[in-house]
């Protein structure tokens, strides 16, 4: 893959002024990335953006007329995120790092039973280490700054909802390391936080019929005889989610205040319909979890 530092003559920066704050952000492509990439900017910050592709990081520097720098960044490759940290310890030119924002994420689907290797660790790999490859490589320059640190979660991680492979595993995992953290980088002035985004309308969610469809289809016969009412009341009810959600600008919002509070939280929630479903489910058994999922999903 090609590094931005190939592209700096297309693709160029603004300096950072001496009390401009510096945020990395990874999965910047689409979505509430992309969002809060754009609202950081529009709010002063130095934004550092992970992306993928060259396309995306060029889009991103057309939208900010220049002052936002894209860094390719996969955070599945753990040589390819701490040669991202190389890149903006370089152009932060001796400061630090105010903020670490770990966005990049991807969700899957089907019953676990069926699904092959790279299905099961795709999600883990990306949501969960993802996050942990972007702390370890950027810690030096956050320890420099007193930054922050955040980790984004799922509501998925409170509903017993079946069909959703390692997706919420790897978030309430990303839940457990942001507490773990909190005490362990406390000492150095640096303060994690997780923030459950709520329900958003991103790429995740205008696609996933399609990717719904797409998974399904790579299943094995037995998989539809043994899973096929669920995986129907799975499909309709995905339907019926194309495009709902808050926009990814009101995500983004959190991100900032996260990020800017007096006095920071451990946790953050973006939406209101979010905040209801985690207060309710501090107080509701497991088995009324796992009937509330089998009534959405109309099984």
């Amino acid at each position: 893959m090609i590094s931005m530092r190939q592209k700096e003559s297309s693709m160029p920066y603004a300096k950072r002024s001496e009390k401009q704050r510096a945020v990395f952000i990874s999965g910047c492509s689409v979505g509430v990335g992309h969002a809060a990439a754009l609202l950081m900017h529009r709010n002063g910050w130095r934004v550092f953006a992970g992306v993928r592709e060259l396309a995306d990081g060029e889009s991103l520097v057309a939208e900010s007329q220049g002052a936002i720098t894209p860094v390719i960044c996969d955070v599945r490759d753990r040589k390819q995120v701490f040669e991202a940290s190389k890149q903006v310890a370089e152009q932060l030119d001796g400061a630090g790092l105010d903020g670490l924002v770990c966005n990049a994420g991807v969700g899957a689907s089907g019953p676990i039973e069926f699904l092959d290797q790279e299905e099961l660790t795709t999600p883990i790999d990306i949501n969960l280490y993802g996050s942990i490859y972007c702390t370890q490589a950027f810690l030096p320059l956050l320890r420099k700054a007193k930054g922050r640190i955040i980790f984004v979660t799922s509501g998925t991680t409170v509903l017993s909802m079946p069909l959703m492979s390692t997706y919420p595993a790897s978030k309430i995992a990303l839940e457990l390391l942001g507490r773990q953290l909190q005490g362990e980088l406390k000492h150095f002035g640096i303060h994690v936080c997780v923030v459950d985004p709520g329900h958003i309308k991103s790429r995740m969610t205008l696609t996933a019929n399609e990717t719904g469809g797409a998974a399904r289809a790579k299943l094995p016969p037995a998989a539809e005889e043994l899973y096929g009412d669920v995986l129907d009341a799975m499909t309709n009810m995905t339907e019926k989610m194309v495009g709902t959600g808050i926009e990814p600008e009101v995500s983004a919002q959190t991100y900032l205040r996260a990020l800017t509070d007096e006095k920071p939280k451990a946790f953050y929630i973006a939406d209101s319909d979010a905040k209801w479903m985690r207060r309710l489910a501090k107080f509701v058994p497991e088995s009324v979890k796992t009937a509330m999922a089998n009534k959405v999903l109309g099984s």
